[in-house]
């Protein structure tokens, strides 16, 4: 699947603010993959030209939150990242192109559907955002052939900058408290991308990208190592994929690479006032991709690269 299409939000949700309470987040994802798969094997044969590419990711997202009410809260997020992919080329060698700069800046409003005031042991939270096309989805880099002229061409649609369309974000976070020191978690984000195609070219001939869906959904336990401390430490699978069709919009034998991988996700965060430092790197434990539409019409065996682990890791604060 796409390994650029994160959601919006690279770090975790907030839980919640007080009325006229601002939190600042900055945070930053890493990733880097040489493993192409088919289904949920390995076939690194089935790349470009017979062989999978290598695709490094630094992002980061700066978050801007206010709480309106004690139930109410707005956050704009605004992402960036450096991406960079290498691979074979029709001059059989391998070529390095790079995508540097804004992404898709996005807006979402979030409410607590009980008072936090009373309901210090659980609440449940509904978010609804708009997803901008604010990043390019069309960088073109040049590579250098054995023979000839510089050539210029898109770059992978892992590291474009954006997927070319507007997208409605639906998002839910949850948490329970299971005893003094335990609780449990849920954050669970749908987006939904009306658009079917850009025009940019894809690996299929004559074919275009298409924006597709998202989705992601964490659950988990975190546990107060240290309470007195703010030391607490977290644990559950991670899961994050894109369906083969999109719940509205068509355009789905446009190309994509769905499907999802499977992490399990351990944290740690610590928290010191205002202040909130944290760090997850969630491990890869399963994955399928699945045959896109466009593959099928076009007898291709689809796959795409996948990450072993990502780091996540960020700071947080309040005033």
């Amino acid at each position: 699947m796409p390994i650029r299409f994160d959601l919006p939000g690279l770090g975790r949700n907030i839980g919640p603010l007080k009325a006229h309470e601002w939190q600042v987040d900055v945070a930053y994802r890493y990733l880097y993959t040489d493993q192409f798969y088919v289904g949920s094997e390995i076939n690194d044969s089935a790349g470009p030209f017979g062989k999978g590419p290598s695709i490094k990711i630094h992002s980061w997202e700066l978050t801007v939150n206010y709480g309106v009410t004690s139930r109410l809260s707005l956050a704009l997020r605004f992402p960036f990242s450096a991406g960079s992919a290498t691979r074979l080329f029709s001059d059989n060698n391998l070529h390095t192109t790079a995508a540097t700069g804004l992404g898709d800046i996005s807006a979402i409003g979030t409410v607590w559907l009980w008072n936090p005031a009373k309901h210090t042991k659980g609440n449940l939270a509904l978010g609804f955002g708009v997803k901008t096309p604010s990043g390019d989805n069309a960088v073109i880099d040049r590579f250098f052939p054995a023979s000839g002229p510089p050539t210029r061409a898109p770059v992978d649609q892992s590291i474009q900058l954006g997927d070319g369309g507007w997208g409605v974000i639906l998002q839910t976070q949850a948490y329970r408290a299971i005893s003094s020191r335990t609780s449990g978690y849920v954050n669970a984000s749908y987006l939904l991308s009306p658009k079917e195609k850009t025009d940019v070219p894809s690996p299929i001939p004559g074919g275009v990208l298409g924006v597709p869906d998202i989705y992601s959904v964490r659950v988990g336990v975190a546990y107060a190592l240290l309470a007195e401390r703010g030391l607490s430490m977290s644990l559950g699978p991670r899961i994050d994929g894109i369906p083969i069709r999109d719940l509205i919009g068509g355009g789905d034998n446009n190309f994509r690479r769905p499907g999802y991988s499977l992490f399990i996700d351990p944290g740690v965060t610590f928290n010191h006032g205002r202040n909130t430092f944290w760090i997850n790197v969630p491990i890869r434990i399963h994955q399928d991709f699945k045959r896109s539409l466009a593959d099928i019409e076009h007898n291709r065996v689809g796959g795409g690269d996948l990450a072993k682990y990502l780091v996540f890791t960020g700071y947080s604060v309040r005033f």
